[in-house]
């Protein structure tokens, strides 16, 4: 049992290896366009390559491990294979944020732009955390006066859940965690503003401004521990430009984060 479910996860993670391998050579092939995009190309390889570093050497290591104590220690062997499936899922959300990033990073991205109720996307996101919540005695509570918008619906879902994904990662056993949503205006235009807050530790004045950029880590030691991949933020931010919005942050180190996007109305 234990052996074929080790040759179930390195097939996972060869995949996973090749589904990146992939990646690559659509990014090479992008960065040929011209010197600034080259420049930005390299970079990112250089910080995915780093960011993989960690769980494919945890990987190697607990698989070398593994194969000479099967038959010695099988309740050691289990503990390793848990190990390599955290690793293996960590990879798997790096590569996916990794492509989501991509895609929405592209000129050429086409939205699914749609007139759709508020209220049942936020019950959907509710329902989707609210069992992870519990297990820290979190609360979500969530307060709507936008009835309608014209967005990309799958993005909105996928940017507000990437926040409170990360409000619930950060913030202690306790904490709440909020979702306002408003109508509101600015510089003579009119937005819907959806807002997540939390009771957290909050950022640092001096990470503050980073906070958006690919694989910045304002706490570097919790943030790996935490298993964040360091583009969820990223994400939020060019889902944000693509729809012609505004994406902002406001925090202080032990009271909180706010986190602000304005879609346009």
């Amino acid at each position: 049992m234990i052996s074929f479910t080790l040759i179930v996860l390195i097939a996972v993670i060869l995949g996973l290896i090749w589904k990146l391998l992939d990646l690559r050579s659509e990014l090479r092939e992008q960065v040929q366009e011209n010197d600034e995009l080259r420049k930005r190309g390299s970079d990112f390889v250089a910080n995915v390559s780093h960011e993989l570093k960690t769980p494919l050497t945890s990987i190697k290591g607990y698989t070398e491990t593994l194969k000479g104590m099967i038959s010695k220690d099988p309740e050691k062997a289990r503990e390793f294979l848990t190990k390599i499936e955290e690793n293996s899922e960590r990879l798997s959300s790096l590569i996916n944020d990794i492509l989501d990033l991509s895609k929405i990073e592209s000129p050429n991205i086409h939205l699914e732009v749609e007139k759709f109720s508020v209220q049942p996307l936020l019950d959907e996101i509710r329902d989707q955390f609210v069992h992870r919540l519990s297990q820290r005695q979190q609360r979500l509570v969530i307060n709507s006066e936008v009835e309608e918008l014209a967005a990309d619906r799958k993005l909105v879902d996928q940017a507000l859940s990437n926040l409170i994904e990360n409000a619930h990662r950060y913030c202690p056993e306790g904490a709440l965690i909020e979702v306002v949503a408003t109508k509101t205006s600015e510089a003579g235009h009119s937005y819907s503003l959806f807002e997540v807050i939390d009771n957290g530790p909050g950022i640092s004045q001096g990470d503050l401004p980073r906070i958006f950029e690919r694989f910045y880590r304002a706490d570097k030691s919790r943030n790996r521990l935490s298993g964040g991949t360091g583009l969820g933020l990223a994400i939020v931010k060019h889902i944000m430009v693509s729809h012609g919005g505004l994406v902002r942050a406001s925090s202080e180190k032990g009271r909180g984060s706010r986190f602000s996007l304005f879609f346009p109305s």
